[in-house]
Order: structure tokens, then sequence, then C-alpha cells
């Protein structure tokens, strides 16, 4: 299920916006369900459920961040599971606001979005927030790229395991990702855990993935995103346009 997310407001979105964005998504969560809010919010299990970057359609990127020009922007929010989806448009309508930092946004409707109609066993998709992978070298966490073919590994292993988690039994079905392009982007995070402020970093990636193999896998990883951190806003997807000829 998967909805998409008006929003107004002006002024200048910070480039290192995510923690904002994720505590946000986990109150509308607690405001229409505290017990499913605890338990994603607490639990080590894997949440299947992702959420786009704040898309701003009319922009100018700035020293200070990014410009929104015409009072509008939107969020994409995916999930397989029906009950995160009806919680966070519960909570959003009983407090249709939404901040990100010093800036306000003003939710002005939620719109349920249809299934496309496509052949899912051969899809081109486009990020909507980054794709963040990992692995462990001499036990230290190092960040993935499509030039390693570890990264295309995790990516199919991380989608079975969420299938796995979300229908209680295993998937046989296989996945081919093949990468058209990609860019790198680091993120900063700032949150704070009681009186101290703790900061770090995500390393991702943005890109364009065509998808091949198992339908019902693919179309999975459509609902519930792709690689770590999907409870941040990371891994998810949108159906591309076609290359061109």
């Amino acid at each position: 299920m998967r909805i998409k997310v008006h929003l107004r407001g002006s002024g200048i979105l910070p480039f290192d916006y995510h923690y904002h964005l994720s505590s946000a998504m986990y109150k509308y969560k607690e405001i229409a369900n505290r017990e499913l809010s605890a338990r994603l919010h607490y639990s080590k299990e894997i949440k299947t459920f992702t959420f786009s970057e704040i898309q701003v359609p009319k922009r100018r990127i700035g020293k200070r961040g990014i410009e929104i020009l015409d009072d509008y922007a939107y969020i994409i929010y995916s999930s397989p599971n029906k009950d995160y989806v009806e919680a966070i448009v519960e909570g959003m309508l009983s407090v249709p606001e939404l901040r990100v930092g010093a800036l306000k946004f003003t939710i002005e409707s939620v719109e349920v979005l249809p299934v496309p109609q496509i052949d899912w066993g051969n899809v081109l998709f486009k990020t909507l927030s980054p794709v963040a992978v990992h692995t462990f070298v001499n036990g230290k966490k190092v960040p993935l790229y499509p030039t390693d073919p570890q990264w295309y590994t995790n990516i199919e292993k991380n989608i079975k395991h969420q299938y796995e988690k979300v229908y209680g039994e295993k998937h046989e079905g296989r996945i081919t990702v093949e990468t058209l392009e990609f860019k790198p982007k680091k993120y900063e995070f700032k949150k704070k855990q009681g009186k101290k402020e703790q900061s770090g970093a995500v390393y991702a990636v943005h890109g364009h993935f065509r998808f091949k193999g198992e339908p019902e896998l693919i179309k999975f990883a459509y609902e519930a995103g792709i690689g770590e951190r999907g409870a941040q806003g990371f891994g998810c997807l949108k159906v591309a346009k076609k290359e061109k000829k």
C-alpha cells in the first residue's frame, strides 16, 4: 500500500533533514497507535516500510539547502503492511502539520496511490530516497556501492528476509539487479539521546536500477523498500519511465 502526502509550505529545506522526517513519521504512528509505534521504535527486527525524501518539484539549490519555490512538496510512504500505512494516515489527519527542523509544512491531503499495472518481472526503478547497504570488514562497518558484487547479493537477501518476516515463509524466487546509473550520497545525522546529542553519517546511493526476476518479490521490494534503514526513510523506489532509445 502506498500513499502520497501533499504538503504546503515555503522556506529553506536543509540538506540533512532525514532524522527530523523519520522522527515525525514515528510521532504520527504514536498519535494513532501507541502500541504499534512502541513496537516499531524499540524492536530490532526489520521494519517493512519506507518513505521518500521530501520531493520539491520546483526548487532552487542554495548553500543553506533547498528553497521551495511554489509552496508545494510531497512525500511518498509505502509498506506491504496496511496497518502501518493506516496509522500514518490517521496520525497525519489528526495533526495535519509536519515540522522539519525550523521549517513547517501543512498537510493538505493524503492520496492512496494505485498499484502500477506493469510487468513486475522486468521493472526500471528510480530511487525516491537513497539506498543504503553495508558489510563488515575486520569487524568494522563499511558501506557498499553498486561497483561491488556484494551490494547486489545483500539487496536480494534483504528483500527475501523482509518478505519472510511479513508472510512467515521463505521465497525461493530470484532477483537480478542492473545498475543503469548511480550517485553516492553522504547524509549527516544528528539526534538527541537524553541530554546528549549524537551525530553520525550514512553513506548511500541514488540512481536508476532495473530489476528482473520473480514478479512477487520485485513488487514486494517496491512496497517495502530495498537495502537498509527503511524505517529512517532509505530505499524508497518508484517505477521509472523506460529508457530513451
